[in-house]
């Protein structure tokens, strides 16, 4: 089985179980969760529903506006005895793992356009983009009030990251 690590950061060369909290390296035998990954940054509208991939758009238009022009990375990791993540710390997603040592990059693929490249797996079917349209309306007043909560909770610099999004939910 293969492991995948999305992430926008071009320079890694293992990842290491200091950079997370817990002292996990995660990882996902999926290669669509890994591009999630290297594609988002908070708020996080991916999620897994039924088997399938699913990205919320709470907000016409959001999914192309977050990813289109965007790149990043998938990096291909050496198997070091991965275990699934248990259910209670799921991240939403399908096909997650973890292991308590760190991990060597065997390969780096640069996705030069994230939009371009959903746009393969929605076109086979593995990826849902659930348009503003088709979102329940108290589901996306959760979603939205969520994010505005977090909002509330960050530095002016950090609002104003361009590659974290905010911007996008700020009128």
């Amino acid at each position: 089985m293969s492991f995948y690590h999305g992430s926008k950061n071009p320079n890694i060369i293992e990842l290491t179980t200091n950079h997370s909290k817990d002292g996990f390296v995660y990882a996902t035998s999926n290669r669509l969760v890994a591009l999630t990954y290297a594609a988002r940054s908070f708020p996080n509208l991916f999620s897994s529903e039924n088997g399938k991939e699913v990205f919320n758009e709470i907000k016409p238009n959001l999914f192309r506006k977050m990813v289109e022009g965007k790149s990043g990375f998938i990096y291909t990791l050496e198997d070091k005895e991965f275990e699934p993540v248990p259910q209670s710390y799921k991240c939403g997603h399908i096909d997650c793992f973890r292991t308590k040592t760190n991990v060597k990059v065997l390969k780096k693929e640069f996705i030069e356009d994230f939009y371009n490249e959903f746009k393969k797996y929605v076109d086979s079917g593995e990826f849902i983009l659930k348009s503003y349209e088709s979102i329940d309306s108290d589901k996306r007043e959760k979603m939205c009030q969520n994010i505005s909560n977090v909002a509330k909770t960050l530095t002016a610099d950090e609002i104003n990251d361009k590659n974290n999004f905010w911007y996008l939910f700020i009128d």
